[in-house]
Parts: structure tokens; C-alpha cells; sequence
């Protein structure tokens, strides 16, 4: 046997060389299935393993406010940059209005000299006038008193029927009383026939004060009728009056009203929240500069066409997008409160509400994704228009 396994020494180290590495490879096959299972693990969705929906968000507003001149001036200054945020009131551009102040000394000038040419050109209908609004006076007195009832007549009527209500309410009171007595045969037919004609008379001083009140309110009508009928009258006869004014009078107060309208037109335009003296301000509380579409030297509304010239954004309004991938949508409802981390301060974390979940996916980079919009709380104004962040939902 000695012999056999010297013989076949070789041999015999072969074989066990070769099971020692079938063991080694079994170990080795073992512990790579054990890393392929942690590698999957780690990659699985960073959204899987975390008690949270990480979305990637940017900034955006609902709101922007754009400034229009369309009156003559021209640009002197520009205080501000794009980008540069902007209070309530704050300047802005400042403006010369030489020529706009210019236009509105013409129009004041030229609508004088036409109403003083209407003076002297037209009929004097200032009794006319007078009596016209004397009856519309008288009307709206009498509109009021027929409305309201507020008349000495209607008062009196109305007092007297509150006293003939009561006494109505007492005489039924009375009368069933006493037809539980004469149901129980302790008063006689007679005496209940006595309540019934009292009731019966109660009864009709209600309905006689009625038709009392009815009648005044419908004699106040015909008069009110009367007095409408004679205001229509007066206004047409003012009405023929001023029809017979001659050619020049009739042109004189187109004249007049053409110039007013104009003149009322041109001051408007700068009655304004965004314009202040000789400078265009902010009209918003907190706001962005946007865009500014002028710089020193721009002449603005030229012939009257608006020109645009600044716009600015609503700090206020500022919401964020956050792009939640499909398969969790589920998990977000409006009202939701969540957690945002913009781009530009990772350390800084910002409560936000889910404010609107819209029913539409779109495709983005092979997967789809929702449009979550989130109402930050950022008394701070850290957030800023087009930066992005990152936004994290509670499962």
C-alpha cells in the first residue's frame, strides 16, 4: 500500500490541489452574489430607501406687474438693476415731463377759451336746469317715501294698523277662551256669537286700515307717475333748447367736451400707482426687477403708443415646481407640508404647502413626472426666481 501511494504520489497532490480550488471558488462565487445583493440594494431609489419624495423644484411666480409709459417723456435715470429687489413706492426711473406738462398747460389753455365761447354763444337755460333738478329732487323725496314708506300719511296708517293687528290678536285670543267655556256649557251661544262679531270686527278695521295704506301708496304712485311725466317734459323741452342753439354753439361744446376728454385722458395717464412727481416706482410691496426694457435718453410714448419699460415681479407670488416622478404622486396631497433646500444654500432647509397637483404628466429624461406646485414660507427671501431646489415630500 506504502508503495502504491509513493507510486502514485503526484497523483494523489493533484487531486487535492484540485479540490482546494473547487472550495475556493464556491467561496469566492458566494461572496460575489453577496456583493451583487448589497450593490443592489444601494441602488435602489434613493426615494425607496428614505422616509421621503426627493423632487427636483425651480422657483417660478404667478405674478408680474409691467410698466407702460404712453405720454411723452423722457428717460434721465435708471436707479435700479435686473435682479435687484424693490419695496412699495421705491423709485425706480426717474422721468422729464417737460413735454407732457407742456401738452397739458394746451389743453387747459384751449379748453378755457372754449367754454368761453360757449358762454357768450348759447341760450341761458340755467331756470330750465334749476326747475329740472327741483323735480328730480321732489322725486327721489317721494321715491323714498313710497319705497320706505316713509311718508306722515303712511306713518299714521301704519301705526294704526299696528294698533288694530293687536287688537285683532286679542279678540281671537278672547274668542278662543271662550269657545273652550262654551264647549264646556259654561257660557251661553249668545255670549260666543258676541266674541265672534267682536273678532269679526277687528277683523275688518285690519282689512279697512289696509286698504287705507293701499290707497295712499297708490296716490303717492300716480304722483310720483306725475311728477316722472313732468321731469320727462322739462328734459325735453331743455333738450329742444339746446337743439336750437345755432351751428356755433353746437360746434362750441363739441369743442368743449372733445378738450375736456382729452384733458381728462392726458392727466389720467399719469394718475397712477406706478408713477409719482417725475418718477416711475414700484407699485408692489415686494418685488424683482425682471426686465428693463430703457436706459438714459429713451424717449417714451411717442404719438401716444405705449412704451414698455419695466417689469417686475411679485415676490409675493412666488411658487415652486417641484417635478415628482410618477410613481409616487400617490403619496403628495394638496396641503401637504413639506421641506425645501434651494441649490444656492444647502444648509438652509424652508417649510412649504402643496397648493396644486395638476392632472397631467409630462416626459422628462425617459420618465414621467408631475408638476407639484408649493407655496413657500419665506419671510426671508431666500428663495429667487429661476434658482431651483430641492423639495421633500413626506411618504
Amino acid at each position: 500500500m506504502k508503495n502504491w501511494i509513493l507510486s502514485h504520489k503526484r497523483m494523489v497532490a493533484a487531486v487535492c490541489v484540485f479540490a482546494v480550488l473547487i472550495i475556493a471558488a464556491g467561496i469566492f462565487i458566494n461572496q460575489g452574489n453577496n456583493i451583487e445583493a448589497m450593490k443592489a440594494e444601494n441602488d435602489l431609489n434613493p426615494e425607496e430607501q428614505t422616509a421621503e419624495i426627493e423632487a427636483w423644484g425651480e422657483v417660478n411666480y404667478s405674478r408680474i406687474e409691467s410698466i407702460s409709459i404712453d405720454f411723452p417723456a423722457t428717460v434721465t435715470d435708471v436707479q435700479v438693476k435686473e435682479g435687484e429687489r424693490v419695496t412699495l413706492g421705491q423709485s425706480l426711473i426717474t422721468i422729464d415731463l417737460s413735454e407732457y406738462n407742456g401738452n397739458i398747460e394746451k389743453l387747459r389753455q384751449q379748453l378755457s377759451a372754449n367754454q368761453a365761447a360757449l358762454k357768450s354763444a348759447s341760450q341761458d337755460i340755467s331756470a330750465l336746469q334749476a326747475d329740472i333738478a327741483q323735480t328730480q329732487d321732489e322725486i327721489t323725496r317721494k321715491n323714498d317715501e313710497y319705497s320706505n314708506e316713509t311718508g306722515a300719511d303712511l306713518k299714521l296708517l301704519q301705526n294704526s294698523m299696528s294698533l288694530a293687528q293687536k287688537e285683532l290678536e286679542n279678540a281671537k285670543n278672547d274668542l278662543q277662551s271662550y269657545q273652550l267655556l262654551y264647549d264646556e256649557g259654561a257660557v251661553s251661544e249668545t255670549t260666543l256669537n258676541q266674541f265672534i262679531s267682536a273678532l269679526n270686527q277687528r277683523q275688518k278695521a285690519v282689512d279697512d286700515v289696509e286698504a287705507s295704506i293701499q290707497k295712499t301708496k297708490t296716490a303717492l304712485k300716480d304722483e310720483l307717475d306725475l311728477l316722472n311725466v313732468s321731469l320727462k317734459s322739462k328734459e325735453i323741452q331743455l333738450s329742444q333748447l339746446q337743439q336750437g342753439n345755432n351751428t356755433n354753439v353746437a360746434m362750441q361744446q363739441s369743442s368743449v367736451s372733445a378738450t375736456q376728454t382729452d384733458l381728462n385722458i392726458m392727466t389720467g395717464k399719469t394718475a397712477r400707482d406706478c408713477i409719482k412727481e417725475d418718477s416711475i416706482v414700484s407699485n408692489l410691496k415686494n418685488g424683482i426687477v425682471k426686465s428693463i426694457a430703457v436706459s438714459s435718453g429713451s424717449f417714451l410714448g411717442a404719438q401716444g403708443m405705449p412704451t414698455e419699460v419695466i417689469n417686475i415681479i411679485d415676490a409675493d407670488s412666488i411658487t415652486v415646481n417641484a417635478e415628482v416622478y410618477e410613481e409616487f404622486i400617490d403619496s403628495v396631497h394638496v396641503g401637504d407640508e413639506v421641506r425645501i433646500v434651494p441649490a444656492s444654500s444647502s444648509e438652509t432647509s424652508l417649510k412649504g404647502t402643496v397648493t396644486y397637483i395638476p392632472d397631467l404628466a409630462e416626459e422628462k429624461d425617459g420618465r414621467r413626472i408631475v408638476r407639484v406646485e408649493v407655496k413657500p414660507d419665506d419671510p426671508d427671501n431666500i428663495l429667487k426666481p429661476g434658482f431651483t431646489v430641492d423639495v421633500y415630500f413626506s411618504k
